[in-house]
C-alpha cells in the first residue's frame, strides 16, 4: 500500500496532468475555432463570386430577352407601316374595313411588345444595379479575407506549435505516473465532460457536481490513503491544499 505522501505525490501528478490537459483542450478549441473562421470566410467570398456568377448568367439572358423583344418591335413597326399605306391605296369599303381590322390588330401586338420590352429592359436595369452591389460585395470580401485570412492562418499555425509543445509535456508527464492511476484518469477524461478532477469541498461534496461523500470517503481523501472518484460524475476527487 501506497503511503499518503506517495499518494500526494501521486495526485499531485495527476493534477498537473489535469491541468496540461485543460490547456490542451483549450487550444484545440481555438484551433478548431480560428480554422472554422477561416472556412466559413472562404466559403463567404467563394458564395459572394457564386451569387456574382449567376447573376451575370441571369443578366446575359435578360439582355438577349430585351434586344429579341426590341427587333420584334421593330419588325412590327415596319408592319404597321406597310399596313398603313395599304390602307390608303384600298379602293372600296370591304378592303378598308379589312385592312383596318388588321391595322388594329397589329398596333394592339405591338403595345403588348413595348410593354413587355420596357419590362425586360426594367428587368435588366435592376439586375445591372444588383450586380453592382454584388461585385461591390465580393471586392470588399476579397480585401478584408486577404489580411484577415493570413492573421488566421499565421494564428493557427502558431496554436498548433504550442499544441505540440503540450502534447510533448503531457507525454514526459504521463510516463512518469502509476499505470492504473493513469488508467484510470485516462478513462474518466475520455469521457463527455472531459474533467477527471474536482476538489473536495468544505461541505464534503464533490467540487463538480456537489455530490455528497460518506465520512470515510473523506477520511481517505483529505488523508489520501488511496485513489476516490465521485459517485455522482465519477471524477477523482483531491483535498483543496493540493491547488495552492
Amino acid at each position: 500500500m501506497n503511503s499518503a505522501s506517495d499518494n500526494e505525490s501521486l495526485l499531485q501528478q495527476l493534477l498537473d496532468l489535469h491541468r496540461i490537459d485543460s490547456e490542451i483542450v483549450d487550444l484545440e478549441r481555438e484551433i478548431q475555432g480560428s480554422k472554422e473562421a477561416l472556412t466559413a470566410m472562404h466559403e463567404g467570398v467563394a458564395g459572394l463570386d457564386d451569387a456574382l456568377e449567376r447573376i451575370d448568367t441571369e443578366l446575359e439572358h435578360a439582355r438577349r430577352e430585351a434586344r429579341a423583344l426590341e427587333r420584334a418591335v421593330d419588325e412590327k413597326r415596319d408592319a404597321l407601316n406597310r399596313l398603313r399605306n395599304r390602307t390608303n391605296k384600298v379602293q372600296n369599303e370591304r378592303q378598308y374595313s379589312a385592312a383596318t381590322l388588321e391595322f388594329d390588330l397589329v398596333r394592339q401586338d405591338l403595345r403588348k411588345l413595348e410593354d413587355q420590352t420596357l419590362e425586360k429592359m426594367q428587368v435588366v436595369e435592376e439586375l445591372e444595379d444588383l450586380r453592382k452591389e454584388k461585385a461591390a460585395g465580393l471586392e470588399g470580401a476579397k480585401i478584408e479575407a486577404g489580411p484577415r485570412g493570413q492573421q488566421l492562418e499565421e494564428r493557427v499555425k502558431e496554436l498548433e506549435e504550442q499544441l505540440a509543445i503540450k502534447r510533448d509535456r503531457r507525454h514526459n508527464l504521463a510516463i512518469r505516473i502509476d499505470d492504473s492511476a493513469l488508467a484510470l484518469y485516462d478513462r474518466i477524461h475520455s469521457g463527455r465532460s472531459r474533467l477527471a478532477m474536482a476538489p473536495l469541498t468544505e461541505d464534503m461534496a464533490c467540487g463538480n457536481c456537489f455530490t455528497a461523500v460518506t465520512t470515510m470517503q473523506e477520511m481517505e481523501i483529505r488523508g489520501m490513503s488511496k485513489l476516490i472518484t465521485c459517485e455522482g460524475c465519477g471524477v477523482i476527487l483531491y483535498p483543496t491544499h493540493l491547488d495552492k
